[in-house]
């Protein structure tokens, strides 16, 4: 089951909980406008977190050849429901065969484990329809067929990944390693978003674990 159907029968198990929350408010005397709201505002709250986080775009094929870090890769496949094992040109070509089979969709619905896997075990069929700081390559191509431009690059005054002090000259972030221009565009998409709320995460422990306690003179 494909994460569309999957989340399809999730949703039905959720309005069906709903709808059985609503009526018992009701049937122990708590009137009728607190079972409403809550019937009406539990599906408003949750399509829209659903929509806004599960429904993501396709990296272009384009795009997946820029990354050089293979744990961006990682990421990316964690986000698609993807294997995220193998070296980095393993993760390419998984990546890539994604992106080919879902060309013809400017978006497409992922999902946790979790609920494929609830999904699955419901077989409702046809419902809602390395983690190490490598340094990517500069090229001449960012994220979303944008090139490189030096106005861009100078407007940036912080590492959008890990929130450090951008150089006053070069390319990238003396701190982590990261490409800064290629990560600010990318960062523009709701996916980019994405990616790079998890892969700062990582990158700023792992700074904060690798220097060294402050000492007192």
């Amino acid at each position: 089951m494909g994460p569309k159907q999957a989340w399809g029968a999730f949703s039905v198990m959720l309005i069906l909980g709903d709808l059985i929350a609503s009526a018992l408010l009701y049937d122990i005397g708590l009137g009728v406008l607190l079972p409403v709201a809550l019937m009406l505002i539990v599906p408003l709250v949750y399509f829209y977190i659903l929509y806004k986080r599960y429904h993501v775009e396709v990296v272009p094929e384009s795009d997946v050849v820029l990354f050089e870090d293979p744990e961006d890769l990682m990421i990316l496949c964690n986000i698609y429901g993807l294997d995220n094992s193998g070296e980095l040109e393993v993760l390419r070509q998984r990546l890539l065969e994604f992106v080919r089979t879902n060309k013809d969709n400017a978006f497409t619905w992922v999902a946790p484990k979790a609920v494929l896997s609830l999904g699955s075990a419901l077989e409702i069929e046809g419902v809602g329809g390395s983690a190490g700081r490598g340094k990517p390559t500069p090229t001449n191509h960012l994220p979303g067929g944008r090139t490189r431009s030096t106005s861009r690059l100078s407007s940036i005054d912080r590492c959008p990944v890990c929130d450090s002090p951008a150089p006053k000259k070069g390319t990238t972030c003396k701190k982590c390693g990261a490409d800064l221009e290629f990560y600010v565009a990318f960062g523009e998409s709701k996916l980019g978003k994405l990616v790079l709320s998890e892969k700062s995460g990582f990158v700023r422990r792992k700074i904060r674990y690798e220097e060294p306690p402050s000492r007192e003179d």
